[in-house]
């Protein structure tokens, strides 16, 4: 009898408890909002005042690590080949004399760019350090040509950019993935939730008479598409509302648009997904292979829906497949954009999820239909 209620439950404790505590693993993980302390090499060929000062700038950096000093290319390719660390800095013989002499100084800079994250924030920082130190090594060149320090500065500043990051200041990982990890947790659950019901009421209707088929047919419209599917969607609404608080909460996940047009985007993107489920329990006779296929689609649909990788860089026509498929890219862009940008919710997106739904329900309602039909007739 216990064994019965927890099964009874279980598609209810999945939509509602899941997300939140992925959310807490996830934030957890990703807590820290800045990339700090890459672990970087250094091979001083050089040893001269201008290359201790290089080093020097490189300690200080908050988001470098020296992690030893080399004499060896082959020892530092090495421990970038192992992972110990994510780049190197090789400053060569004669880097201090070359900018006295005014010829031009050059260091090389290693890095392991199959982590490309890493790989762009350690180039920004060297970036920014080299930036500094030559401009400072400008300044007393001219200083030195009888120019005023303020005069110098104006001259080698006489070009710069100003910048001014918006919406993710921090380049915060956590910021930029949260979004598309609740809009995936939102749809996996309510997959995991709603095809295994549909499965085992497609079992149950292949052994009704004919009599009865047409009412069982009303009751599983009346009862399964509204009371279920309503019961799921609320619980889903409100866990969504928790795992926001609790982002925010947890790791500073800003939330700066409405939290009324996230839920009501929600509403209309687990009706598109309704259809969708229906066909998946058509084509399905065990509940372990419908949710093991639902469970296959989770990076799938989050890589096809322009979130990771934009649209516009995508040839036209897979972009056409992607949005007939699947309803993803109508919720998790435009739920990023609120609680990113405080974009205000677009009508847009609710109208190409309601007719992606209204569609694909008529679809998988056929579908269902016609595989009852099919079972009753081979049994």
């Amino acid at each position: 009898m216990n064994f019965k209620i927890i099964k009874d439950l279980k598609p209810y404790l999945l939509v509602a408890l899941i997300p939140l505590v992925f959310t807490i693993i996830f934030g957890a993980m990703f807590s820290p909002i800045y990339i700090r302390d890459i672990p970087i090499a250094v091979m001083d060929m050089d040893s001269s005042k201008n290359s201790v000062d290089v080093i020097r700038m490189l300690d200080e950096s908050e988001t470098l690590k020296i992690h030893q000093e080399y004499t060896s290319m082959e020892e530092i390719k090495d421990k970038i080949l192992e992972g110990e660390i994510c780049g190197a800095i090789v400053i060569p013989r004669g880097f201090g004399e070359s900018i006295r002499a005014k010829t031009g100084a050059e260091a090389t800079v290693l890095m392991d760019n199959a982590n490309f994250m890493l790989g762009n924030n350690l180039t920004g920082a060297i970036n920014t350090i080299f930036e500094t130190i030559n401009a400072g090594i400008q300044i007393k060149y001219l200083e030195a040509g009888a120019q005023v320090p303020f005069e110098a500065k104006q001259n080698v500043y006489t070009l710069s950019l100003a910048d001014r990051v918006l919406y993710n200041p921090q380049l915060s990982y956590i910021y930029y993935m949260y979004p598309g990890f609740l809009a995936i947790f939102i749809q996996q659950t309510y997959l995991a939730a709603l095809v295994p019901m549909l499965i085992e009421e497609k079992d149950r209707l292949k052994d009704m008479s004919d009599h009865h088929l047409a009412k069982e047919l009303i009751k599983v419209k009346v009862g399964l598409f509204l009371r279920r599917i309503l019961l799921l969607t609320g619980l889903s609404l409100i866990s969504t509302m928790i795992c926001i608080k609790t982002a925010e909460a947890l790791c500073g996940v800003p939330m700066r648009g409405d939290i009324v047009g996230i839920l009501i985007l929600q509403i209309f993107f687990t009706f598109s997904l309704t259809g969708l489920c229906i066909l998946i329990a058509a084509v399905f006779e065990q509940v372990a292979h419908g949710a093991q296929f639902t469970m296959f689609l989770t990076i799938p649909t989050f890589l096809s829906c322009g979130y990771a990788w934009p649209y516009y860089l995508v040839d036209a026509k897979l972009t056409a497949i992607f949005k007939l498929t699947w309803p993803l890219q109508y919720f998790v862009n435009p739920l990023k954009d609120i609680m990113l940008k405080a974009q205000s919710l677009e009508v847009k997106y609710l109208l190409q999820m309601l007719a992606f739904g209204a569609v694909w329900m008529l679809i998988g309602v056929f579908f269902y239909k016609r595989k009852v039909a099919i079972i009753r007739e081979m049994s």
